[in-house]
């Protein structure tokens, strides 16, 4: 676990990927709808973390990014 607010973690990969900070934040909320990540808000200060599902969906992708599961429709 990062000992860092989620603001100052998506700043930096920001500047080291190139993907806009607006894009990451984004992308965060999403992943918190999604119950998959955890983090504070400005009222609330508090560091960022992956919840257990969230900890569920990367054991379920392997290093190369392809899913071990198949769900089908």
């Amino acid at each position: 676990m990062n000992n860092r607010p989620l603001t100052g973690l998506l700043t930096n990969l920001s500047k080291e990927t190139g993907i806009p900070l607006s894009t990451l934040k984004l992308n965060a909320r999403i992943l918190r709808e999604l119950n998959l990540i955890s983090y504070g808000s400005v009222g609330e200060k508090r560091e960022a973390e992956v919840e257990p599902v969230g900890s569920l969906v990367l054991r379920l992708i392997d290093a190369h990014g392809s899913a071990k599961i198949r769900l089908y429709d």
